[in-house]
């Protein structure tokens, strides 16, 4: 095979023109005949000989890195890569496109390098260890003595009126607020609803009395569609605020979010948001300080503008963000038709930007169970995000104290969402068996009684401990992992988060290498990742 083809296949998906090798410099002088070696390597590939071309390529990459030639190094870097990745040496390839971002950023290519690294991040294998505790054993580490917030665990949330399975909007039996619970047989603590600014308070009036007969809290999600300019220090707002405090119940209140997105009308002047905000927020502090938290929430994208509306610590009392996947095969580097994304890991940008400061919630999101551009079935795609995303939340991201899924399948501008829950049995499984952990919270006022304790480069108590894992790697799903201490296979685990009993008393006092395999779905290896820890 051609490499022009072969190497089309990868990269056109990812970046919008090939960068040929760079001419040779006038008076450039090589130790090696490297144009002559670069033929070679290409005449091998045809014959798919790609562990021999990339002896080659190696060979002529690091005579141009030795020259200072990063333009050439960039390519070759991207060459091998691309053959490792025919090889099925995704870890490889990895680290030889981290190489090609890495060369490119040196010679200027910013654009090459960012579509390097994103490749990279795709197939990336990364694993973290952790031991379950608890909760008790962190104090005060995990929280921010924010209003409803819970020391350690997440409140559990949805949106669940559009359901029909749950709600029946004209008779009120089901309401949501029972019907979601013997849906998924878990009390939710919290319910997401939206409301136009403007109206008063008093068309939820329904919902209110609802959610205090369950003794739940709502999130009111309020939206300023005629724009910012109608948010004034006026009557409605001061009326509204007190309608608030009197409601009786706990109340997050959600103001414009998703400010980020140009899909909503008060997007686009961060200077006017943060004044309205700010406003909002400090009649809201005064006349409903007990029962009302201001809630800040941007979209998980763009990430490049999220800061810019951020309207300072004195008036977020936690922070939102709006998190959704829906199976996307276009950024795929291997063109094999597969979404490698983690629905997770889009959390991360938000969380390692605030949660240092807030409390830090998903105010509405899910997981859709189709792929609604060519209408096919995803669920156990969808399936296995969700079993990971709650598992491993807890574990990356311990400061998260609420979590609401987005139950509906709605359309929005001609392309549907699919993410009811009772509409797909699997989907509805894979949530039920997910909730079920004691570190989502039914009830305002609950704490967790577990948490975990992350191991990687740290300690282990000698002794039967118990061993969860976040893996993510180059195939979407994975079979089963198996930890291996001193070439001894210790544990095997079929499900996330790979959670297995294992005795580290043999071990006391010494430094040790877990031994992490990943295997893929067909029960191929995928990853072999290695993890230090101290056994006290």
């Amino acid at each position: 095979m051609a490499r022009g083809y072969r190497w089309r296949s990868i990269a056109l998906g990812i970046i919008a023109a090939i960068v040929v090798v760079a001419a040779v410099p006038a008076g450039s002088a090589y130790a090696l005949n490297v144009w002559g070696i670069y033929k070679e390597a290409q005449q091998l590939e045809v014959k798919g000989k790609y562990a021999e071309a990339i002896a080659k390529y190696q060979t002529i990459a690091a005579e141009f890195v030795k020259l200072g030639e990063y333009g050439n190094a960039t390519n070759m870097y991207r060459y091998i890569g691309a053959d490792y990745s025919y090889l099925g040496k995704y870890d490889e390839a990895v680290a030889n496109w981290d190489k090609e971002a890495l060369y490119a950023d040196k010679a200027g290519q910013t654009q090459v390098s960012i579509a390097a690294k994103r490749k990279a991040d795709a197939l990336r294998s990364r694993t973290q260890l952790f031991v379950e505790t608890q909760a008790a054993v962190f104090g005060n580490a995990n929280t921010h003595g924010a209003l409803f917030e819970p020391k350690n665990g997440a409140l559990l949330g949805a949106y669940a009126e559009l359901d029909p399975a749950v709600h029946n909007a004209a008779t009120g039996k089901p309401f949501y607020t029972e019907g979601l619970e013997q849906l998924t047989g878990k009390k939710h603590a919290a319910y997401l609803l939206y409301f136009e600014y403007g109206k008063p308070l008093s068309t939820l009036k329904n919902h209110i009395e609802h959610a205090k007969a369950a003794g739940t809290a709502l999130e009111i999600g309020v939206q300023p569609m005629k724009g910012l300019d109608e948010v004034q220090d006026d009557e409605y707002l001061h009326q509204f605020a007190q309608d608030l405090a009197d409601a009786g119940i706990p109340v997050f209140l959600r103001f414009a979010n998703e400010m980020n997105g140009n899909w909503v009308p008060w997007n686009g002047n961060p200077k006017k948001y943060i004044e309205k905000f700010r406003l909002v927020a400090n009649v809201l502090h005064k006349t409903a300080p007990d029962n009302v938290a201001m809630v800040w929430a941007p979209g998980a994208t763009p990430e490049y503008t999220i800061n810019d509306y951020y309207p300072g610590d004195a008036y977020v009392d936690w922070v939102g963000v709006s998190l959704y996947t829906i199976f996307n095969p276009t950024l795929d580097p291997l063109n094999k038709g597969e979404d490698r994304s983690s629905h997770i890991e889009r959390f991360d940008y938000i969380y390692k930007q605030y949660a240092k400061r807030k409390p830090v919630f998903i105010s509405e999101g899910g997981v859709s169970y189709m792929y609604p551009e060519k209408m096919q079935d995803k669920t156990n795609w969808a399936n296995y995000q969700i079993k990971q995303f709650y598992a491993s939340l807890p574990m990356l991201y311990p400061k998260v104290k609420a979590v609401f899924w987005f139950d509906s399948n709605h359309d929005n501008s001609s392309r549907v969402k699919f993410y009811m829950l009772s509409a797909n049995d699997k989907l509805l499984s894979a949530y039920k068996k997910s909730i079920a952990s004691p570190f989502y919270l039914s009830n305002i006022g609950d704490e967790s009684p577990i948490a975990y304790r992350s191991i990687g480069g740290s300690t282990v108590d000698a002794g039967p401990q118990k061993v969860s894992a976040y893996v993510k790697t180059w195939t979407p799903m994975l079979s089963k992992v198996t930890y291996e201490i001193g070439d001894k296979l210790v544990a095997t685990t079929i499900g996330v988060p790979w959670t297995a009993a294992i005795d580290f008393k043999p071990y006391k006092g010494k430094k040790i290498d877990i031994v992490v395999k990943a295997y893929d779905m067909a029960g191929k290896l995928a990853t072999t990742q290695k993890v230090a820890v101290t056994v006290k």
